[in-house]
């Protein structure tokens, strides 16, 4: 009995343990058509010129590199949303549906028809240009990759041939493509599933990718359909293998060292997206630009998105700003 008394005014006498600390709940996991539903809000953001809400689709440390529309790169929510902002001033109904978007993890890719009227003043060339109140219409390439919880851009790149806009605005005589007016009533949306098919697909389009830096027109054709359309946004009009294939060997010619850094390639369904940096010297001749030798450097990002079929690229669609190319070369 004592000692039973005795032990409990010792442990009337112990100290509280500590609390437990309390843990952190983890964070909600994203599915992929979540992703899909906030990258789809963030676009209606800008249509809407919802500002202070598109701002929060990026990190404070976004960066943005945007070819042909706004700021050649931009870092943080206001500087990259402040692009947005200057082109709907030139631009004030302009918007984008739309196409086709692509997503594997925290990667996401979509091909969207811009689109609008030319109402505001345009600055080309530092220079402040009136209004021309012409509409444009062509197809945008964009990518990016986010936090691995899916929820905020950390990196991005968009692009659209500027040459195309010019020309459509009649700011610039040059052949291009007329104005987009209609796509896809809705975005066809493809979820990768990492798959052997999509495996196999990645690895024949790096295979073309490092045949074409090596210059080995056989091996870009071994991965590539016979009927194959590309689709080159800078070009006026699609063409088909053999044009491709010619167009491969002029840009050999003009830039000796011509290769395409491919950062990152990834694949979801039939699609593969490949981002990165065209760049070369041009120490030969360019007829088909009408470009004599320059000896300039060049370095232009680009958007490719390539369709495979039964293990070759059936469809191709190339973005890179054409007006960036030429003036690197002046």
């Amino acid at each position: 009995m004592c000692l039973a008394v005795l032990g409990s005014a010792c442990s009337a006498n112990q100290p509280a343990p500590p609390p437990k600390a309390e843990t952190a709940a983890a964070p909600k996991v994203v599915t992929p058509e979540e992703r899909v539903k906030w990258y789809q809000d963030c676009w209606n953001d800008f249509n809407e010129k919802k500002w202070d809400d598109f701002k929060k689709c990026y990190a404070p440390t976004a960066t943005s590199v945007q070819a042909g529309y706004g700021k050649e790169k931009a870092t943080g929510p206001d500087a990259i949303v402040g692009s947005s902002q200057d082109f709907t001033k030139s631009f004030p109904d302009g918007k984008g549906e739309g196409q086709l978007i692509l997503i594997n993890g925290n990667h996401i890719a979509s091909i969207y028809l811009l689109k609008g009227t030319n109402s505001g003043p345009m600055t080309v060339g530092g220079k402040e240009l009136p209004a021309t109140n012409k509409k444009f219409g062509l197809l945008f390439g964009h990518a990016i990759e986010t936090d691995p919880e899916g929820r905020i851009v950390i990196k991005e790149i968009g692009v659209m041939d500027g040459g195309t806009l010019a020309a459509q605005l009649g700011l610039a005589k040059m052949p291009a493509r007329p104005v987009m007016n209609k796509g896809e009533d809705m975005p066809k949306v493809v979820i990768a599933r990492n798959d052997a098919t999509e495996m196999m697909n990645l690895a024949a389009d790096k295979a073309g990718v490092d045949g074409w830096n090596k210059h080995d027109a056989t091996t870009v054709a071994m991965y590539t359909a016979d009927d194959v359309v590309f689709h080159s946004m800078a070009d006026p009009k699609d063409v088909n293998k053999k044009e491709g294939a010619q167009e491969d060997k002029s840009f050999w010619t003009a830039f000796s060292d011509a290769r395409v850094n491919a950062d990152p390639m990834w694949a979801a369904g039939d699609y593969v997206v490949v981002t990165g940096t065209f760049e070369g010297t041009n120490d030969g001749d360019f007829p088909a630009m009408h470009i004599s030798k320059t000896g300039k450097k060049v370095s232009v990002p680009f958007v490719e998105v390539d369709r495979f079929d039964n293990g070759k690229v059936k469809e191709s669609w190339l973005f890179f700003d054409n007006n960036s190319f030429m003036g690197q070369l002046k």
